[in-house]
């Protein structure tokens, strides 16, 4: 079974972005042909591949034009571009972007943002290093997720922001540093704690 795809992009080097995109993502048998800032994408296989496949390449194009306003990026994109020293959970990243006065969110598996594909990816790679430097401290994974949030927010040291957590009630003090509150209740309140930064 074959679909074929037609995409009109603005500038050519949003064609050899997508081109790059395609490249690098695509999984299933595909055949690519341009016009000058058209390109036609023809897709082979079984129709359930085919259609993840065409999802992908839609949000692809989507992401290679950049745009304005929301931009989706598709997380399977977002984790194998990235440079990650340490995994991380996703929503991690929407959670950040927030904290740092951002539109983002998680939607199934697409970031929704309104900050460029290139920022979210820097953003990725900044929190696998913050992430690889909480493990040296005695953190639950709530509690470490949160800290590495609020550091990220606040520019500061995951020490730093162990020892303002635990000043504003956030985190509990003993062997294992936890979460005092939920964790939604703790998102609510590092937010709050940081607006009041501002």
């Amino acid at each position: 079974m074959y679909v074929t795809l037609s995409f009109k992009f603005n500038t050519r080097e949003e064609v050899e972005r997508f081109l790059m995109f395609i490249e690098k993502h695509v999984r299933t048998t595909y055949i690519v042909s341009t016009r000058l800032t058209h390109v036609y994408v023809q897709l082979e296989g079984e129709w359930e591949e085919l259609e993840d496949a065409v999802a992908l390449v839609k949000r692809l194009a989507g992401l290679a034009r950049g745009g304005r306003g929301v931009v989706q990026v598709p997380l399977l994109v977002l984790f194998r571009n990235a440079e990650l020293t340490r995994p991380f959970p996703p929503d991690v990243v929407a959670d950040v972007l927030r904290f740092k006065g951002f539109f983002a969110e998680v939607q199934g598996d697409v970031l929704e943002t309104e900050l460029s594909y290139e920022e979210v990816l820097e953003a990725a790679e900044a929190l696998s290093k913050m992430y690889e430097e909480a493990e040296k401290h005695p953190l639950t994974p709530q509690a470490k997720r949160v800290v590495v949030a609020y550091a990220f927010a606040r520019g500061i040291s995951i020490e730093a922001a162990v020892e303002e957590l635990i000043k504003a009630g956030v985190l509990n003090r003993g062997a294992v540093l936890s979460l005092r509150h939920s964790p939604k209740e703790a998102r609510r309140l590092l937010f709050e704690n940081l607006n009041n930064l501002r």
